[in-house]
């Protein structure tokens, strides 16, 4: 019965291994200034509008003040700033569950100084510990303010202090469903290619080919027939332009590299036949969308923004967004971008 048990045991193993390839968490830190209840929250905005933003399945929210200055005073601080945030989670993400967005708040961050002191190397290290963790909770101030003539107080309030005003983000993420069709009207639609190209899509963040997504099995097949004869092929790789282009530029490039290697595993092509461009962010793909399968409003304006060659892409994607509070950006994503994520496999 051991070696059954073993076995048991081994499969649990690796069905946990295989959901964390997909099931995923993130965490965020967005530090305030002193007193200040409004932030920076560029990178928290890159997330909710990107490319894994669809598969959010929680946020926790959580805001925090430093210790010093009154009681009453950093309770309010810290509450502000979780609703803050939880403002532009809402604003940015108006389909997710209300009850999927948890706030909590923490007045004073008595557990982050200790944690500060405890990596810390300072002189006064196990004496300022002592007071944060053993003594009288309404006296801790008091006597860190006293500790070393107030030196330790002074420090702590330009070394430790300034990451305790804070609202930290936690960001659970389902595991991406892996169809055999894309459910119809979500825009992505297998692209026409000519005789000699197939298109494979992928879900949203992923970089692994997905035979039985979205009808890539059928293009794999085509794919399969045009290169029986042993030609040479040409892989050009794309991400839709939600999410940090920096970020979508690396998974372009390996959406590439994994449909190289597929290809040359499953096909028998041979890594040096076999040519790759990632052309990252696929503005271009965005507009023929809009133009062809796009009925919304604003869609004439939406236009007009994506064929301005005058515009960067980040001032595009800020002009759309603007249109009405990020309503018709949050439309072109769930409706049009998951065309965009694609690789396009011509044999030459």
């Amino acid at each position: 019965m051991k070696w059954l048990q073993k076995i048991i045991a081994l499969c649990f193993l690796f069905a946990a291994g295989s959901a964390s390839l997909y099931a995923s968490s993130e965490n965020l830190n967005l530090r305030f200034r002193f007193g200040k209840s409004e932030t920076d929250v560029s990178a928290l905005e890159n997330i909710l509008t990107g490319e894994k933003a669809s598969q959010i399945k929680t946020i926790v929210i959580k805001g925090f003040s430093s210790p010093d200055g009154p009681y009453w005073v950093n309770k309010d601080l810290a509450e502000k700033r979780a609703t803050y945030i939880y403002n532009k989670v809402r604003e940015l993400c108006p389909d997710l569950d209300a009850d999927a967005v948890r706030v909590e708040t923490v007045a004073e961050d008595w557990s982050g100084v200790a944690a500060w002191l405890r990596r810390s190397n300072k002189p006064y290290k196990e004496e300022a510990i002592k007071i944060v963790t053993e003594g009288e909770k309404n006296s801790r101030e008091e006597k860190l303010q006293d500790l070393w003539a107030g030196e330790a107080w002074d420090d702590l309030m330009h070394s430790a202090f300034p990451a305790l005003r804070c609202v930290k983000v936690s960001i659970e993420y389902a595991a991406p469903k892996v169809s055999l069709e894309v459910p119809a009207g979500d825009g992505a639609q297998i692209a026409s290619t000519d005789s000699n190209s197939v298109r494979i899509l992928f879900p949203s963040g992923i970089r692994y080919v997905q035979p039985e997504y979205a009808g890539n099995s059928a293009q794999l097949q085509l794919l399969r027939n045009l290169v029986a004869g042993g030609k040479s092929l040409r892989i050009e790789s794309y991400a839709s332009p939600e999410g940090d282009p920096v970020c979508n530029a690396a998974l372009a490039e390996n959406r590439a590299k994994c449909a190289k290697k597929w290809i040359s595993e499953n096909l028998g092509i041979p890594e040096d036949r076999i040519s790759v461009v990632s052309s990252g962010e696929d503005w271009g793909g965005l507009l023929r969308e809009v133009r062809e399968n796009y009925s919304g409003d604003n869609r004439d304006v939406v236009v007009d923004i994506l064929s301005n060659e005058g515009l960067s892409n980040s001032s595009k994607k800020a002009s759309i967004r603007d249109l009405d509070g990020n309503v018709t950006w949050r439309n072109l994503v769930l409706q049009l971008m998951p065309a965009l994520r694609a690789v396009t496999i011509t044999v030459e």
